[in-house]
């Protein structure tokens, strides 16, 4: 088949786009994408036989119109026009739209070209839009009608004709409030490309560690991700343990820029918080190859219980311990795979704890790293999962 996927950004901002798009076209489907582009990309390319087509946008116009959609809809028409010429031009035959932002243009479109719809929900979005601090801004808060994006899925989940989400748990979740039927379900999690992965070089000198113990955070930054609960943590080790280092590599949250930039600056653990802003991913592996913890400290919500983060399986691949909160994906997977430990989302003493208990046992930190990579190997990866997918496409 031809399968036409939609992202509401660019093609690599999320590594499951790219990975299932690839899944799909070793399986020997036709793989159109439509994306956006805020910079200089070329508009159309192949990339790992997967075409894609690029939309320019100023990022700051899409993200205004983006923020307002539920009560100025001309994103949604905008799209629902674009996606509709895009299945008219490229002869789609199965329409695969990422996130629930785009349900409701790419139902419009569909239903105009009469294709089929899988829809694919890379997170509990109705409730994960409420944390976000720059929907909470006057004036954005009295447009975004944030409490609409409950109706958003109760309409537009019923018009699919398959739903991808990232666990079984948020599966049941949305079998039991909608009344869905549940093979209409494929379960796909975040889970990574082992061979890209493991066939980028380790640079063993990408930071000057020196006598460093390191503490690495990869991922947005933003108080809903934790990280403040991490510098919290830091203060409570690093006066018994000067040499410990928390490195965090991410963009942050512009709402919360200033507050992030002021937390880090403090006398106390200034000398203590390396901060990059971002990283390419050829460059994660050797991030976290000289780390001795790896970190996924995101608070407990209805959001974080939908399913694991990439960073967490990343982290895995690479053969490092972890330490996580107790949101339910990732307790889960420590129990099952016995690679880290697990502290109170939003305690720091309780993290400060559990990373002192690695801290003070190198073969333990050895054993959940093995442990962690071993798991990923046999499980948790793009091939296994990605015979999901492929099933959901062979049964359409």
């Amino acid at each position: 088949m031809i399968v036409g996927m939609v992202v509401d950004n660019e093609y690599t901002n999320d590594p499951r786009v790219k990975n299932e798009a690839i899944l799909l076209a070793r399986a020997g489907h036709t793989v159109r994408v439509l994306c956006l582009s805020y910079g200089n990309k070329s508009l159309n390319e192949i990339v790992d036989n997967v075409e894609i087509f690029r939309i320019k946008i100023s990022r700051k116009i899409k993200n205004f119109l983006f923020a307002v959609m539920n009560t100025l809809p001309f994103y949604h028409y905008w799209w629902a026009r674009k996606i509709s010429n895009f299945i008219q031009n490229q002869q789609i035959d199965v329409l695969h739209a990422h996130d629930l932002y785009m349900a409701r243009s790419a139902a419009k479109a569909v239903k105009k070209k009469g294709i089929k719809l899988v829809l694919d929900l890379h997170e509990n979005y109705p409730y994960a839009v409420l944390g976000y601090k720059w929907a909470q801004k006057f004036p954005i808060n009295l447009l975004a009608r944030l409490h609409n994006w409950q109706l958003v899925e109760k309409n537009y989940l019923e018009k699919a004709d398959r739903i991808i989400v990232l666990s079984e748990d948020y599966r049941n979740i949305l079998v039991n409030k909608y009344n869905i039927p549940i093979d209409f379900f494929t379960v796909f999690p975040n889970v990574p490309d082992i061979n890209e992965l493991l066939n980028f070089e380790i640079n063993e000198r990408i930071i000057d560690k020196g006598n460093r113990f390191l503490l690495f955070y990869f991922g947005g930054i933003s108080e809903r991700r934790g990280i403040f609960t991490c510098i919290d943590a830091l203060k409570l080790i690093i006066e018994d343990y000067p040499m410990v280092t928390l490195l965090l590599i991410g963009p942050v949250d512009k709402a919360e820029k200033n507050q992030f930039l002021k937390a880090i600056s403090k006398p106390e653990v200034k000398e203590h918080i390396i901060y990059i802003p971002w990283s390419n991913i050829e460059w994660l592996p050797s991030y976290i190859h000289v780390s001795d913890i790896c970190l996924s400290p995101i608070l407990k919500n209805p959001q974080h219980e939908s399913g694991l983060a990439n960073k967490v399986f990343q982290y895995m691949l690479i053969e490092r311990p972890l330490v996580v909160s107790d949101c339910k994906p990732q307790m889960e997977l420590i129990d099952e795979a016995n690679c880290g430990l697990v502290f109170e989302s939003g305690n720091p003493l309780s993290l400060a704890n559990s990373i002192l208990t690695l801290l003070n046992n190198e073969k333990l930190r050895s054993e959940m790293g093995q442990n962690g990579k071993k798991h990923i190997i046999s499980k948790y990866n793009n091939e296994k999962f990605g015979e999901n997918l492929i099933a959901l496409y062979n049964n359409l």
